[in-house]
């Protein structure tokens, strides 16, 4: 709705007016004028004397008050408000004797409101104005001759009451007033310590928000080392973070230069980390273990950071020279913050380890799978070590077996190094490998050298310090091997997770070394005469024939001779039936224990069938294969078994031999050659050797 022109000039008209009624109305002087002026009005009216007299000085008292109420600035000074009530006193004084009617001395009562607003006001005002009304009484009472006559009588007692009233009500007053200010003081600062309390609990709980939904990561610490400037006026927080066994600084307001690193020997927060107290020191130029980040610093609190028993970090917090000191409000808040900052990191380091334990768990499920993934001894072992490295992330491991038939240690595998030390083998209690082969215990080293290696391997390469450890292997009581593992970083040492789970490893590796043997037993089993140890005829057609497809590749030319020898152990059924064949038996083990002696490992030798035995020698002519079977059969007149009775008894062995050319393509060929042979060494009297 629109106004006109004249109503907009009426309210800004009005609108100054309104401010001045309100200041009037909010000055104390003025409103105390009012009933003064109200009260003599009224007094002087009842006394029916010189209103005048009364009225003059009562409107000079309101309007001068009034005037020093609109011309004054903003806010009392004390001195005016003494001078205020002084001219108030006076105007009350002069109300009270000026007209020399005695029905206004009542008037001088009026006096008591204005002390009790000095009182109000303050010690000073009071002190002044009820002075000033005591010396007016005393000036009354010692010159009452001057008086009029009108007034005179009665005058000294009511001067004397007067100013007693005065100081009684001043004092009481002013007692009842300082009460209450204490009082109202004490509610402000109870109150402004809540408000205080609950700005560091609002602080603290967003520190606490920041690092739950960050975590303890380098922008988060940060953005609390800004809280702790924001919102508490601390010149320099810093957060140190334990990194194994120092103190590594993570993040920090305020410094120019920072140190890095405390390890317990210096400083403040040194000495924090040895006694994991909280420290508060007011003038740290006072502490000989001060060390100094900032020339600037006064006073120092410093609060460990824990997680359980363990120290994980320390909060630290200083202050400037033209600051105000730290002081124990500084520390238990700190002490709060700290708490609340240490919840956050043991979570944290809660959630990493269970990270990394996921993670292991992870790996160790790979590992299961690839150590048991081939039954092949060479292949077995290659997936081991490559299992190892990747489940515990190491640079090199190694795996040792024990041979069951000399007791040596051997490296069987390496993953990550040179393999041409596959087979070295390992004196016993030497290296890791051999400690924990001996002590039957996982050996670990933070810091392992060449000087620690096994002597065998006194020539490897090596870069200089690693972490290490071995796991040994163990199967019940007997000892399989170990593994060996390396790092090259030294900050890698191996936690105690993975220690946790180092003898699981070596448990499984175990298992599928067991599994490598049981398979390894049971093919052989196929293969081999359970009698003699030898390979049986099927392992040998299958030899052979795999020899001959191979031979057939060659041209004739390349293609080297095969000799073949034919082996019959002479009247065999005969000597079973008069000794038994547990005598036997030992007949058919003797012969076959030189064979595998006399022969080579690359020749073929098997039990062809009873007491025949057929060594089949790739590359050997028919002349060194007669030779070799002369020499066995030697060896065998000359050996003695034992019989059920004690008797020492002796067996024969009669033998034929062949050698074909290039083009001899079957296991059948060579057989009916050496068997012409050893028919006429049967024929021939036994217990020779003949070359067909």
């Amino acid at each position: 709705m629109a106004h006109s022109p004249g109503v907009i000039h009426s309210q800004r008209l009005r609108s100054p007016s309104r401010r001045r009624l309100k200041r009037l109305a909010a000055d104390p002087h003025v409103l105390l004028a009012v009933a003064v002026v109200l009260a003599a009005l009224v007094i002087e009216m009842a006394t029916r004397g010189n209103t005048v007299l009364v009225v003059v000085p009562a409107l000079v008292y309101l309007g001068v008050q009034s005037l020093l109420a609109l011309r004054g600035r903003k806010g009392r000074s004390p001195a005016i408000d003494t001078a205020r009530l002084l001219f108030a006193l006076a105007a009350v004084i002069w109300m009270s004797v000026g007209t020399g009617n005695p029905a206004t001395l009542p008037l001088a009562s009026l006096a008591l409101p204005i002390v009790v607003m000095a009182a109000a006001l303050g010690t000073r005002q009071v002190i002044a104005v009820g002075g000033a009304l005591v010396m007016a009484a005393l000036t009354l009472y010692l010159v009452p001759t001057f008086a009029t006559p009108e007034i005179r009588e009665g005058l000294v007692q009511r001067g004397i009451a007067l100013a007693a009233t005065a100081v009684v009500l001043a004092a009481g007053t002013r007692r009842t007033i300082s009460v209450l200010e204490r009082a109202v003081a004490q509610a402000r600062a109870a109150n402004a310590g809540m408000r205080r309390h609950a700005r560091q609990m609002a602080t603290i709980e967003a520190i606490g928000r920041t690092l739950a939904n960050d975590g303890p990561t380098p922008e988060a610490l940060d953005h609390v080392m800004g809280l702790l400037v924001e919102r508490f006026g601390y010149r320099y927080p810093s957060i140190y973070i334990r990194d194994g066994d120092l103190m590594r600084l993570r993040a920090q307001r305020g410094y120019d230069k920072v140190i890095e690193t405390f390890d317990g020997t210096v400083g403040v927060v040194g000495r924090v980390m040895r006694t994991g107290r909280p420290e508060l020191v007011v003038d740290v130029h006072a502490d000989p273990e001060y060390s100094a980040a900032s020339p600037d610093v006064l006073s120092e609190v410093s609060i460990p950071l824990r997680a359980g028993d363990a120290i994980i970090g320390v909060l630290n917090i200083e202050s400037g020279q033209d600051a105000p000191p730290l002081d124990m409000s500084d520390l238990d808040t700190m002490v709060v913050a700290a708490d609340r900052i240490s919840v956050e990191l043991s979570l944290d380091r809660e959630r990493e380890a269970l990270r990394e334990r996921a993670a292991l768990f992870t790996r160790l499920a790979a590992f299961g799978s690839a150590v048991n993934a081939s039954l092949e001894p060479t292949t077995a072992y290659g997936r081991i070590v490559s299992a190892v490295t990747d489940a515990l992330q190491t640079d090199t491991t190694t795996l040792v077996l024990r041979e069951p038939a000399t007791q040596d240690d051997r490296i069987v595998a390496i993953h990550g190094s040179e393999e041409r030390y596959v087979g070295v083998r390992i004196p016993p209690g030497e290296g890791l490998a051999g400690k924990a082969i001996l002590e039957r215990r996982i050996i670990a080293s933070e810091s392992f050298g060449r000087r620690d290696f096994a002597s065998t391997l006194q020539g490897a390469p090596v870069a200089g310090d690693m972490v290490a450890a071995s796991i040994p292997l163990l199967d019940e009581d007997r000892v399989v091997g170990a593994i060996s593992l390396t790092r090259t970083d030294l900050a890698r040492a191996f936690t105690a997770l993975e220690l946790e789970a180092m003898p699981l490893i070596g448990s499984q590796v175990t298992l599928a070394l067991a599994n490598v043997e049981l398979h390894a037993r049971v093919a052989d089993a196929a293969i081999r005469d359970p009698l003699t140890g030898l390979w049986n005829r099927r392992h040998l057609e299958v030899s052979t024939a795999r020899l001959f497809a191979a031979r057939a590749r060659l041209p004739l030319d390349e293609r080297r001779p095969i000799a073949i020898i034919l082996f019959d152990l002479d009247h065999f059924g005969a000597f079973n039936k008069q000794h038994g064949h547990i005598t036997g038996d030992a007949v058919l083990r003797s012969f076959g224990s030189i064979l595998a002696r006399r022969l080579r490992s690359s020749d073929i030798v098997a039990r062809f069938g009873g007491e025949e035995f057929v060594a089949i020698l790739d590359g050997a002519t028919v002349e060194e294969a007669h030779r070799v079977a002369d020499e066995i059969r030697r060896e065998l007149e000359s050996a003695r078994v034992t019989g059920v009775d004690g008797e020492s008894l002796r067996a024969t062995v009669s033998a034929g031999c062949a050698s074909l050319g290039p083009a001899v393509s079957s296991l059948e060929a060579l057989l009916e050659v050496a068997d012409v042979g050893l028919q006429m060494a049967k024929r021939g009297g036994r217990n020779q050797v003949v070359a067909a």
